[in-house]
């Protein structure tokens, strides 16, 4: 076995070997032995343990383990060259040439000579998107079919995989994509596990690996469901796990958020349990604009409460909102009249009543819209996302008083008469901000967290010029 030096190497030269558009196509991204290592040292395994790591690569997971004095070490990958770097620098010869993900969970232990199943399964699945012509040498269509209708990605397909391999009290710890926590075609998905497995943990590990597309956590659970379950919170800070939160498994009932801290969850649960929703308020249209006209108006022509080059219409029953959502920059949305016309990169929502729309397009521009999408929505994701209907519709809404309602209108009209970016510009939208936060009876402790959350992503061109 070599040292960590002489095997990070070895691995990293195997990787770069490979063709990147391969790895790009077949979801290939290799852990590195620090996150390796972290990660086996954060689950405590017994040194007698059965673990399988069954995409192994060339071995990370197994060398990491190996080094903690783990003995009982399998692993399995479809990749031949990876095998051979695994079987001959990390120490375990129980590694085979094997497609974990098309063969059945009772072939694999059969290939493998192993009689009962593991008490581990960890590891880095490959995730991609299963394209119209994917072919797998598997003929469980049974399975499959379960997969597609589960995300239709391969690190769906690695996780039932995994299901089969653990035994009941089994644990499983796999590197999977952060939108699997909250994207809707992962629903179905998500739901059969909260019902019948327990989640031990998540751990925010962000975008940590630099080609890929996304963001990532480290999910770990146990493969039977128990009543009283907690799920322990955690994100990625140097080189250890930092403790976050705990809620209950029975919390959630889809989409899994990840609350930074108690403060967070009480904000949340304050927002849901008193307020209708967007979609219960405003009914009209919300979705896509569809118009090619030469002169629709594109994502880019929009910019805070207006328009880059032209007038902000006086009346009217239509809001446009960039579609391309970021938490440096938040909502860009303006009131936008009737005549105007929208594109495809544009979100449009009507309402009958055009002082509603007013009322919205200051509510869009709150921080505390901007931090609900954020933290509850986008799952605190530091990528673009897009201001769907999906999510708009979840804004908890509320029109308050009259007096407030009519205060928060004007102010937003007075805004679009403004300089752009102006002194008096943030002055008021800073205005904007108080008012919202006596609509939804923030208090003076919740909008300074909310105000230091949203000032520490957004850019500071939205919070130093006041």
């Amino acid at each position: 076995m070599l040292n960590d030096d002489e095997y990070v190497q070895k691995s990293s030269e195997y990787e770069h070997s490979l063709d990147d558009s391969h790895k790009k196509n077949n979801g290939i991204f290799y852990t590195d032995l620090e996150l390796a290592k972290l990660i086996v040292r954060y689950l405590e395994i017994d040194v007698e343990a059965f673990v399988i790591d069954p995409c192994c690569g060339t071995g990370s997971f197994l060398y990491a383990a190996q080094t903690l004095g783990c003995k009982n070490l399998y692993g399995a990958d479809v990749d031949g060259g990876a095998v051979k770097i695994c079987k001959s620098y990390v120490g375990t010869k129980n590694v085979r040439k094997l497609d974990t993900i098309s063969a059945k969970g009772q072939d694999i232990l059969k290939a493998l000579k192993v009689k009962d199943r593991f008490d581990y399964v960890i590891g880095n699945p490959p995730y991609c998107t299963l394209g119209k012509n994917f072919v797998s040498d598997s003929l469980d269509y049974t399975f499959w079919r379960e997969v597609k209708d589960s995300g239709n990605n391969l690190f769906v397909a690695a996780l039932y995989r995994a299901f089969e391999l653990a035994d009941d009290e089994g644990i499983i710890s796999f590197i999977v994509p952060k939108n699997f926590l909250h994207v809707q075609c992962y629903s179905y998905f998500r739901r059969k596990i909260l019902h019948s497995k327990s989640i031990i943990s998540i751990v925010d590990i962000g975008a940590y690996f630099p080609y890929v597309r996304g963001e990532q956590v480290i999910l770990t659970l146990k493969n039977k469901f128990t009543v009283d379950s907690t799920i322990r919170i955690k994100k990625l800070s140097g080189n250890e796990f930092i403790d976050c939160c705990e809620v209950a498994q029975s919390f959630y009932r889809d989409e899994i958020i990840l609350f930074e801290n108690t403060r967070e969850y009480g904000i949340y649960t304050k927002l849901e349990s008193n307020y209708m929703k967007f979609s219960d308020i405003c009914t009209g249209y919300v979705g896509r604009g569809k118009s090619e006209a030469q002169d629709a108006v594109s994502g880019k022509d929009i910019r805070k409460f207006g328009f880059k080059t032209r007038k902000v219409p006086y009346k009217g029953d239509k809001v446009f909102i960039q579609n391309i959502y970021s938490a440096e920059s938040g909502i860009i949305a303006s009131f936008a009249g009737s005549e105007l016309e929208a594109g495809s990169t544009v979100t449009v929502f009507t309402d009958g009543d055009e002082n509603m729309c007013r009322y919205m397009v200051g509510i869009l521009h709150s921080r505390l819209c901007n931090y609900y999408l954020l933290k509850f929505c986008f799952n605190n994701s530091r990528l673009t996302m897009h201001t769907d209907a999906k999510y708009l519709k979840r804004i908890p809404l509320v029109r308050g008083s009259e007096i407030l309602f009519s205060q928060i209108v004007n102010l937003v009209k007075a805004i679009e008469r403004t300089e752009y970016m102006s002194e008096v510009w943030f002055l008021m939208v800073e205005s904007l901000n108080q008012l919202v936060y006596k609509v939804y009876n923030i208090n003076v402790d919740e909008a300074e967290y909310i105000n230091d959350e949203i000032n520490r992503v957004q850019s500071r061109r939205w919070s130093d010029e006041i």
